[in-house]
């Protein structure tokens, strides 16, 4: 393994750690808002679940869906003709310094952020710099990017909306002693859910360590071809990553989901919580990157909808969903004039 590959082997395991670090509770949080499970028990046991589902499941049935999606962004034929192996790594460089760089300012004036929007604007941004907009994918970034930002929330609050008027009819003829039962499905939804979340995010940089093993020379024609030589050892590294960030970030972000949209009871969350896993794998499955923040504060305000629009807190979901869609927008501009900085002062770039 080269350098220049070693260096976004690190960014991008430490930009899974942050995804675990902020999203890691979304699997999590209703679950323990409805008092389901205590906190330390949901944490630990959704964090063993996001370091064994993707470890598991990329080796057994080759589920590299996401990280071949996110790689794809960029036409392979550009980076098979990319001039060296230094423009590659700035291109890289540029794309990984831009997402922790804007994560990190959404962090200390608490702007609403997407990290995996984030590193897809960033991805893109640096990518039109490097080697031009005609090489860019924007039929897989218009609709696997920018239209999931709008249309994932419809489908989430939808689902959501629906599954909760019909749970309400359904409680009518269920007995108290029901509530064990769906406080037993609430563990396993979680349990589902988390492994689905952690199978989205690990292969989002995990995506873009693929490309620097082509473009760094490391052996492969393309991300597909380095996603099947993929050593076991670095698939266990993205895994711990997202497992110690949900342990590390968890415990002061678990209440912010479950109870600053809706107030939730049991049979609420169940729905919420269902929802969000239902979306969640079916994006898996197709290979679509998805912010799982977006889907749990969603299909959260679709079963607030349900029981009342007003008990709703709108002005915190408006705010929200305004960071949301400025974020891949503005990622894509820091990446790009990060891209631009770095190939003009770096000897041997671009400009």
């Amino acid at each position: 393994m080269s350098a220049y590959a070693i260096v976004i082997l690190v960014m991008a395991v430490a930009y899974t750690f942050y995804m675990g670090y902020s999203d890691g509770s979304n699997a999590v949080a209703t679950c323990v808002a409805s008092h389901s499970l205590k906190p330390y028990t949901a944490i630990i046991i959704s964090a063993a679940t996001k370091f064994v589902t993707p470890l598991l499941l990329c080796y057994l049935i080759d589920s590299y869906g996401v990280a071949v999606t996110v790689a794809s962004l960029i036409d392979s034929a550009a980076l098979s003709n990319v001039s060296s192996e230094l423009v590659g790594f700035i291109f890289l460089l540029s794309t990984m310094i831009s997402a922790l760089l804007w994560s990190g300012v959404s962090a200390v004036f608490n702007v609403p952020n997407s990290t995996s929007h984030t590193l897809l604007g960033g991805l893109v941004g640096a990518g039109m710099i490097t080697f031009g907009t005609g090489a860019i994918d924007w039929n897989a970034v218009g609709i696997k990017v920018i239209l999931m930002v709008f249309l994932a929330p419809v489908i989430c609050m939808s689902l959501g909306f629906v599954l909760e008027k019909a749970m309400v009819r359904l409680t009518a003829y269920l007995t108290r002693s029901a509530e064990k039962l769906f406080r037993g499905a609430q563990v396993v939804n979680m349990v589902v859910l988390s492994g689905a979340i952690s199978l989205n995010n690990t292969q989002k940089g995990l995506g873009v360590y693929l490309l620097a093993v082509v473009l760094t020379g490391s052996g492969a024609a393309n991300t597909t071809q380095a996603a099947g030589q993929l050593p076991v050892w670095i698939m266990i590294v993205f895994c711990a990553a997202i497992a110690l960030g949900l342990l590390t970030g968890g415990f002061r972000l678990i209440y912010a989901i479950g109870k600053k949209l809706f107030s939730l009871n049991l049979m609420q969350s169940y729905v919420a919580q269902t929802s969000s896993m239902a979306v969640s794998v079916a994006s898996t499955v197709f290979g679509i990157p998805i912010s799982t923040g977006q889907v749990m504060s969603s299909s959260i305000i679709g079963v607030g909808m349900a029981q009342r629009v007003k008990g709703v807190r709108w002005t915190r979901a408006i705010r929200i969903f305004t960071g949301w869609i400025i974020t891949f927008p503005v990622a894509m501009g820091v990446g790009a004039a990060i891209c631009a900085l770095l190939n003009a002062i770096i000897p041997g770039g671009l400009l």
